[in-house]
C-alpha cells in the first residue's frame, strides 16, 4: 500500500508517526508539503496545552462543544507519554559520527496563570467564570491566588487584575523541538519519502483519487489519501472539482511575537481569558534547548479571518501584541528585543469545528479545522485518522465532525445577535475605545446591533445565528 499524506504540519507529521507502527514492512509512506512552511500554524504557535483556560461563557452547551471539549482533556491525558516517546525514539540515533541534532529537553512544562483584569469589558469576567465552573465541574486542580504573587507579572496599573487562577495541569512546549523529533524519526525510516512541493490538485478516478498534481509538474500515485495541509486545503479542493459537499475552510490568520529580555526569566505561561474573536493576550516561556538562552518568550495572539492568505505581518497587529503585552503582563518587557514575527494560518470552518474522517470518496480521508487546537489535539487526532487510513475504523462519535456534513447551526439568531455584539464590543475596547458616557457606549451597542441584524437578513437567517468569528466573512459573501 502507498499512502500519501498532503501537509506537513503537525496533525500530517504525528498522523505519520502513528502510522508507522501499522504499515507493513513494503508499504510506502509519502509526505508531501513545502520545507519553507510559510502560514505554518504550527510553527507561528506557543503549543499551550489549554483546555480549561479556553473556555468561553458559552461553551459546553452543544454535544459537539462537549465531544470537542472531551477530546480536549483527552488530548491532555496523552501528552506526557506521547511526549516521551517522540523523546525516546529520537534519541535512539542519537549514535556516531552522523547523529541529529536533537534537542533533549524536559518535554511539557506547566502551571498556567488566567488573569482577568480592566483591560477589555465584561466579556473577559464572564469568560473567567465560566473557567472557574468547568474546573470545579471536572474536579481539575487549580487555585486562586493573588495577582501581584505571579511571577513577572508587573502590569500597568490600569490593566492589572482583579482576579487570578493558577490551572497545575495545564502547559506548554515549543513546537519546533517537537517537529524536530518526529521529523528525524520519520526520516530514519527507509518506508517514508518526504517530498518539498505543494500539491495543486488531486485527481479522481471512478470512485477514488488516482493521483495528486504537484506544482513542480509531477503526478504522484497512491491507495491513500490523507488531505491535512491546514487551511489551504480549501484551494486544493477547489481545484480539484470533486463533487464533495465540504464546507468552507477559512484562513484564520495569527500572528505571534517571539522576543529575548535578558534578566528576565518567564516561569509560566501568564494569560487573559479568550476574548473579542481571538484567545486574549499570553505571554509563554520559550525554551530553545539546554544549552541555550532561557530569556526567550512567545507572545500572542492576534486573529483575524480571512478567504486568502496573509503572508506577512500587519503592524497594527504587531503594535497591539506588544503594547497588550507591556500592558496586561510585565511593562519590563519594554525593554526586550525582537527575535522573530511568526504568521500562521489556522484552519477555520464556517460552523468553527473540525474536519475529521473518511469522505464519499473512497480512499481520501481529511483532518483540518482545528482552529487554534490542532497542536493540542495532534496526539489523539493522530491515533483516530491512522486508524481510518489502515482499517477504516474510529470512534462513532467522531461522526459529528464529518468532512461531508451540513454546517451545524448552534446558535439562534438572537443568541448570535447579543454575543456579535459582545464580541465587537470587546475588540473595540481591546483596540483603546473608551465611551465618553453610558449613552455613547449603548449608541455604539445599537449600531452594532443593526449591522449584525443587517447582515442576518441578508443571509436569511431568521431561524439560526452566525458564530461572531464568522461575521466578516458572511458579511463579505465567502459564507452562505
Amino acid at each position: 500500500m502507498k499512502y500519501i499524506i498532503i501537509g506537513n504540519g503537525i496533525i500530517a507529521l504525528t498522523t505519520a508517526f502513528k502510522l508507522l507502527d501499522k504499515l507493513a514492512v513494503k508499504d510506502e509512506l509519502h509526505i508531501v508539503g513545502p520545507l519553507s512552511r510559510n502560514g505554518s500554524a504550527t510553527f507561528a504557535a506557543p503549543a499551550m496545552l489549554n483546555s480549561f483556560a479556553e473556555i468561553e461563557a458559552h461553551s459546553l452547551q452543544s454535544p459537539a462543544n462537549q465531544y470537542y471539549f472531551d477530546m480536549s482533556l483527552r488530548a491532555t491525558q496523552l501528552w506526557p507519554d506521547f511526549g516521551r516517546e517522540l523523546k525516546v525514539r529520537a534519541e535512539s540515533f542519537q549514535v556516531g559520527k552522523n547523529k541529529p541534532n536533537i534537542l533533549l529537553d524536559d518535554y511539557i512544562q506547566t502551571g498556567t496563570y488566567v488573569v482577568n483584569n480592566s483591560a477589555s469589558d465584561q466579556i473577559d469576567d464572564a469568560n473567567f467564570d465560566a473557567i472557574v465552573r468547568a474546573l470545579e465541574k471536572f474536579e481539575e486542580p487549580f487555585d486562586f491566588v493573588e495577582p501581584r504573587a505571579i511571577p513577572n507579572y508587573h502590569p500597568a496599573e490600569k490593566s492589572r487584575a482583579i482576579r487570578a487562577i493558577l490551572i497545575h495541569n495545564e502547559g506548554w512546549l515549543n513546537p519546533h523541538h517537537v517537529i524536530e523529533k518526529i521529523e528525524t524519526i520519520l526520516r530514519r525510516d527507509e518506508r517514508v519519502v518526504f517530498i518539498d512541493a505543494s500539491v495543486e490538485r488531486l485527481v479522481k478516478a471512478g470512485h477514488s483519487i488516482q493521483s495528486a498534481k504537484l506544482d513542480n509538474k509531477e503526478d504522484i500515485c497512491g491507495d491513500i489519501f490523507l488531505l491535512s495541509n491546514g487551511a489551504s486545503i480549501g484551494k486544493i479542493l477547489e481545484k480539484s472539482d470533486l463533487g464533495l459537499n465540504i464546507q468552507p475552510v477559512f484562513y484564520g490568520v495569527g500572528l505571534s511575537l517571539e522576543i529575548k529580555s535578558p534578566g528576565l526569566l518567564q516561569t509560566n505561561c501568564v494569560r487573559t481569558p479568550n476574548r473579542g474573536g481571538a484567545c486574549g493576550i499570553y505571554v509563554v516561556p520559550y525554551f530553545n534547548g539546554n544549552d541555550q538562552s532561557d530569556s526567550h518568550i512567545m507572545i500572542g495572539t492576534s486573529n483575524f479571518l480571512s478567504n486568502e492568505p496573509f503572508h506577512y505581518a500587519r503592524v497594527i497587529s504587531i503594535s497591539h501584541l506588544m503594547a497588550s503585552a507591556i500592558n496586561e503582563i510585565n511593562g519590563n518587557l519594554a525593554d526586550a528585543q525582537l527575535v522573530r514575527v511568526n504568521i500562521g494560518w489556522r484552519p477555520i470552518t464556517q460552523d468553527t469545528y473540525p474536519l475529521l474522517g473518511k469522505t464519499s470518496i473512497d480512499n481520501l480521508v481529511l483532518a483540518t479545522g482545528t482552529r487554534r487546537n490542532g497542536f493540542h489535539l495532534s496526539p489523539l487526532i493522530s491515533e483516530m485518522i491512522s486508524s481510518i487510513m489502515i482499517s477504516g475504523s474510529v470512534e462513532k462519535k467522531l461522526s459529528i465532525f464529518s468532512p461531508e456534513r451540513n454546517v451545524m447551526r448552534e446558535l439562534n439568531r438572537e443568541e448570535a445577535i447579543k454575543l456579535g455584539v459582545d464580541h465587537l464590543m470587546s475588540q473595540h475596547y481591546q483596540h483603546g475605545y473608551r465611551p465618553s458616557g453610558i449613552r455613547m457606549d449603548a449608541e455604539i451597542r445599537a449600531a452594532f446591533n443593526s449591522d449584525i441584524e443587517r447582515i442576518h437578513d441578508q443571509v436569511g437567517a431568521t431561524d439560526w445565528g452566525i458564530h461572531p468569528e464568522l461575521l466578516n466573512m458572511y458579511k463579505r459573501g465567502f459564507a452562505q
